[in-house]
């Protein structure tokens, strides 16, 4: 973002020390304004489908683990364990 700013900054001083006339000056600040607009909008469209496409890859690699987490039986292999050694359950010494 910042260098889009940089950039239109540049653009805009270059023309008003350029010597034309100010109408064309004018017509060609508002071309390349609209340029930049263009341009500033494709890349946010570019930057929004990257993000959706991380969001589901992000949710596919969860699920994915969570898969393979039951499939090892680590976690169910873990709370029997605690349920054996009086955790978790009722206690023994009453």
């Amino acid at each position: 973002m910042g260098f889009l700013i940089g950039l239109l900054t540049g653009a805009v001083v270059a023309l008003l020390y350029a010597p034309k006339t100010g109408d064309l000056t004018r017509d060609e600040l508002r071309v390349r304004s609209e340029e930049l607009k263009r341009r500033a909008d494709e890349l946010q469209k570019i930057a929004n489908d990257l993000s959706q496409q991380a969001q589901v890859k992000g949710r596919e690699l969860v699920d994915e683990a969570k898969r393979q987490w039951d499939r090892s039986g680590v976690g169910q292999r873990a709370s029997e364990a605690g349920t054996r050694s009086g955790e978790g359950g009722p206690s023994a010494k009453s």
